[in-house]
């Protein structure tokens, strides 16, 4: 919590962290918080971002840095995301940060491509509506489908 509020996080920000957080950041900041504070910042976000990314998903840090965070953005970034794009889409669903490549995002370009869509029209949909990360497949996407191929 020091380092956090040495960053300039709010009691406010802090607070809702740590509701957030399922459970207590490791006391070890220089494995878990610094790494991921200084990668977030290393990909272009602002000090402002960063801590609005992490006061709204705290699970970044209990995600592996290089199995999940890196992979999840680099996969972003491979369909055409510019930094701005990247930033707009983080501030707007910090949680892409912890979602698997291959059990998540994978799939769902599959299905975006399936439906015709290229890489650039799947990250403009994506920073138009983040929250398309985050729906089901089954329960929300495929059923859309199906109905919209009906008419």
């Amino acid at each position: 919590e020091a380092y956090l509020s040495s960053l300039g996080f709010s009691d406010a920000e802090l607070r809702r962290a740590k509701v957030r957080y399922v459970r207590k950041i490791d006391p070890d900041v220089h494995t878990t918080v610094k790494p991921v504070m200084s990668w977030l910042a290393d990909i272009g976000l602002t000090a402002l971002q960063v801590r609005y990314v992490v006061s709204k998903c705290p699970r970044v840090f209990q995600a592996s840095l290089h199995q999940i965070v890196q992979p999840a953005v680099k996969w972003l970034k491979h369909l055409g995301m510019d930094d701005g794009q990247l930033a707009k889409l983080l501030a707007s669903l910090p949680s892409v940060l912890t979602l698997s490549v291959e059990r998540t995002l994978e799939p769902k370009l599959k299905w975006f491509k399936d439906f015709g869509m290229d890489n650039q029209q799947v990250a403009k949909a994506l920073v138009r509506c983040p929250a398309l990360l985050s729906s089901s497949l089954e329960k929300k996407f495929k059923p859309s489908s199906q109905w919209l191929k009906e008419l």
